[in-house]
């Protein structure tokens, strides 16, 4: 009776109906408390059922939950049902094959990797449902969907301008119950000259325009792709990206490209109005080439969504390989279901932005008030924090948001004021600053936006809950990271959701301690070498400008020694086409190693200058050159403290690997075990020897395993990071089929995501991936005393397999967090 209580209560009040929080953990004296699994009395049964009745939200009959699962959407038995004498009562005996999930209208998967769904059910269904799921074992935690929107804003201005001159009254629109009605203006045009909006200048950004292009061969650029969750998009707005730079997600309110709204089209101006086509606006990113859309539609034409919406935006955008989302909505209380996909996309390494909201008051809203998405607040044309602009505890950094002008549907223009204009401009900066450091992770881009930030607490005492760290400034990130690198983002935790806290208490780098990369390379590279002794993720650059004939030039990356190839190119493309400038990393991460890159030309005479191709790996160049006849090859090492061996393995000095663990595969599973039947040891398959196979994980993930027994640990040496060495295959993985590595320490049953590799983003079919390194620490603080690992496939066909061949773990110890 006290489960259903809680449940009862968190939806009186539109919160989270945790079960998790009515069973707590497997340690918990109320879980173990069979007494607590009984059918409620008659009383407590209809106590609930008026309590739960006064809240559920009915939308034609229907109401709409979401569901949290432990081990994924599995088949679950019925515990008990209606009694057909009485149905306010409940039988004691279960109907075999009887199940709440046959009593929904429809249960839609929103993220597998999460394991939430979206339930639909009939209202009259509602009590059964939810006894039932009280007693399902392998139910986290259910959610009522809740409204969400976009967020107000006092007034909007949609005009003409014939021309520059033109004075045309703007028209105003009265919002009522955060909704606004639009109006159809007649002979809307564009503008016929293009300006820059004075957040442009105000966030620094039109200085990195200048820098990277008077410098391109020093700053090359890897385009971010950015997601819009929010009204829509319109596809055919002559000042925006169109085509295959823009993709879409359906959640269930029609077109993507399409928004008769004009919130979101007015977001995408902000971010990425295109730039140099002489009309209209200028978007923080308005090179094309350096970025792309995404969009997921989850609010309707009028402004309104669901949680449900909302949550397939974000997955959508998470698929879609957006590392930067832009959210300027809200509504709803603060949400586990939210929380969760949050960290999935945290330890994918997606930055998340949200508006702050617009009462100006201090409060908590959401999804800006979670620790894992960047609040961000507004200020006006002169810096100053807009007096709308919410604040609280969480709120991490300003952007402009007082009376921007942006495109609108149509390929018309408007103003609009709201931490909605505010947000899309700081994730707009955080694209552009991040296309050019590729190799930062999310948490590092956040905390430097947050240190480099124009501080406006008083006496520029840093950060405070009115302003956070203050206004973002592009150029400021760019020289500290240009400076410091990674580093000047502070150290990556593992998982990478550790360590997103958000607002004052983000955990920033003390720049005093660190020393620029300029140093950094006098020190540790020298001619065709490079130091990984800070574990420091490590891949070549390849610059190129081709001449009259790119179809003859190629390359190659391969281990020295080695005939493998690790990479090639042109990639994607049948050849590299004429008279074209080429700025790409030509490698995944580098682990310690001697490699050997051949730059090749079919005819034997280079790339005629002007044309030149140049590699490099940590801002020293390794090779640059035009007249290098058929073929050049240029060999490089990747040095570590301490070479990988087989083996054990016995520390020889402070922060060196150690080789804890290591399996060949050439006597079965050897020291992994297999979990289940979509697991097997093969002996040769793809020309090598000795390797396991994962299949089909869609409908048993266990099964789709395999994973090492615990690992002891010498606590006297403290080892509190580590890094799994692999190489793989895969076979017919359809595009966003995944496998996954994951982690457990000190003997707990529970697993940690460590990463996921997805097909058509992270690797392709048919072709050996060697020497695959994911690092992982389980805690800043503490060394583990023991640790384990598992590789896990998520697929949808019984043909769609990872092979996996030559396993190692190493582990050193680094510095505490203090």
């Amino acid at each position: 009776s006290l489960g259903v209580a809680v449940i009862a209560v968190t939806l009186l009040t539109h919160g989270s109906a945790d079960l998790a929080f009515a069973r707590r953990d497997d340690s918990s004296p109320l879980h173990n408390n069979e007494e607590s699994r009984q059918h409620p009395q008659d009383g407590d049964h209809l106590r609930r059922r008026t309590r739960a009745e006064g809240s559920i939200r009915r939308r034609h009959g229907k109401v709409n939950l979401l569901v949290q699962y432990k081990n994924g959407p599995a088949y679950t038995r019925s515990l008990a049902h209606y009694n057909s004498d009485n149905s306010n009562d409940y039988a004691s005996v279960p109907i075999p094959n009887s199940t709440w999930q046959t009593h929904t209208t429809s249960i839609s998967s929103i993220s597998e990797e999460s394991h939430i769904a979206a339930v639909e059910l009939d209202a009259e269904e509602m009590e059964f449902v939810m006894h039932e799921m009280m007693a399902d074992e392998d139910v986290e935690l259910v959610e009522e969907d809740f409204p969400m929107y976009k967020y107000p804003y006092n007034s909007i201005q949609q005009f003409n301008l014939p021309d520059q001159n033109s004075h045309l009254p703007p028209v105003r629109h009265k919002h009522r119950h955060l909704t606004q009605q639009q109006q159809s203006l007649p002979n809307n045009r564009t503008l016929v000259t293009e300006t820059q909006e004075y957040g442009i200048d105000l966030t620094q950004s039109s200085s990195v325009w200048s820098l990277t292009k008077s410098q391109p061969n020093k700053y090359p650029n890897t385009p971010v792709k950015v997601c819009i969750v929010d009204t829509g998009y319109d596809g055919q707005h002559e000042d925006l990206p169109q085509g295959d730079m823009v993709t879409s997600t359906d959640t269930g309110y029609g077109d993507g490209l399409t928004d008769g709204d004009g919130h979101g089209t007015h977001c995408a101006g902000v971010i990425g109005a295109l730039g140099g086509n002489g009309f209209g606006i200028v978007g923080v990113n308005p090179d094309p080439t350096k970025f792309s859309f995404h969009i997921a539609k989850a609010l309707n034409d009028d402004g309104m969504g669901t949680a449900t919406s909302v949550l397939k935006g974000i997955k959508g955008c998470i698929n879609s390989g957006s590392k930067v989302i832009s959210m300027s909505l809200g509504g709803g209380p603060k949400s586990s279901v939210f929380a969760e996909l949050y960290k999935e996309a945290y330890d994918n390494d997606v930055l998340v932005f949200a508006a702050a909201g617009n009462v100006g008051i201090m409060r908590d809203d959401y999804p800006a008030s979670y620790p894992l998405v960047v609040s961000v607040g507004a200020v006006d044309r002169n810096g100053n924090r807009a007096r709308f602009s919410n604040w609280n505890d969480q709120l991490e950094i300003m952007g402009p948001g007082k009376e921007v002008k942006s495109t609108f549907p149509g390929s018309g223009y408007g103003i609009l004021s709201g931490t909605s204009m505010a947000t899309p401009y700081v994730a707009g900066v955080a694209a552009l600053v991040w296309g050019y450091f590729p190799e930062c992770s999310n948490q590092q881009i956040r905390n430097v936006l947050a240190r480099s930030a124009l501080s406006m607490a008083p006496n520029d005492a840093g950060c405070n809950r009115k302003t956070g760290f203050g206004l973002v400034q592009a150029k400021s990130a760019f020289d500290m990271l240009d400076e410091y690198g990674c580093a000047a983002g502070g150290e990556d935790y593992d998982p990478p959701s550790d360590g997103g806290v958000g607002g004052c208490d983000q955990p920033l780098a003390d720049l005093s301690k660190l020393e620029p990369k300029s140093n950094l390379h006098a020190n540790s590279v020298s001619t065709g070498s490079a130091s990984n002794s800070n574990g420091g993720c490590k891949k070549l650059l390849l610059t190129m400008l081709t001449d009259n004939y790119g179809y003859e030039t190629s390359w190659q990356l391969t281990r020295a020694g080695s005939s493998k190839v690790l990479k090639s190119g042109p990639l994607g493309e049948e050849n590299f086409a004429d008279k074209t400038e080429y700025r790409f990393m030509a490698s995944d991460c580098l682990d310690a190693g001697t490699y050997e890159f051949h730059m090749k030309d079919d005819f034997g005479d280079g790339i005629t200058p002007p044309g030149y191709y140049s590699i490099s790996l940590d801002g020293k160049t390794l090779a640059k050159n035009s007249a290098f006849g058929y073929e050049e090859t240029t060999r490089f090492t990747i040095n570590d403290n301490s070479p990988p061996a087989a083996g054990g393995g016995e520390e020889t000095k402070p922060g060196a690997w150690t080789s804890l663990f290591y399996e060949d595969f050439s006597s079965g599973f050897g020291q992994l075990n297999d979990g289940g039947s979509n697991a097997m040891h093969v002996d040769s398959k793809f020309g090598r020897n000795g390797i396991v196979m994962i299949k089909r994980g869609n409908t048993d993930f266990d099964a789709a395993s395999v994973y090492s027994d615990s690992i002891p640990l010498n606590k006297n040496r403290g080892y509190n990071n580590f890094k799994v060495v692999f190489s793989f295959y895969a076979n017919s993985m359809e595009v966003n089929d995944r496998f996954c590595l994951d982690y457990s320490s000190n003997g707990s049953s529970s697993w940690r995501r460590a990463e996921c590799w997805r097909s058509g983003a992270d690797f392709e079919n048919g072709t050996w991936n060697d020497d695959v390194v994911k690092q992982f620490r389980p805690s800043v603080n503490f060394a583990p005393n023991s640790i384990r690992f598992r590789f896990r496939g998520f697929s949808s066909d019984n043909f769609d397999r990872v092979f996996i061949e030559k396993v190692r773990l190493f582990g050193r110890k680094e510095p505490v967090a203090r």
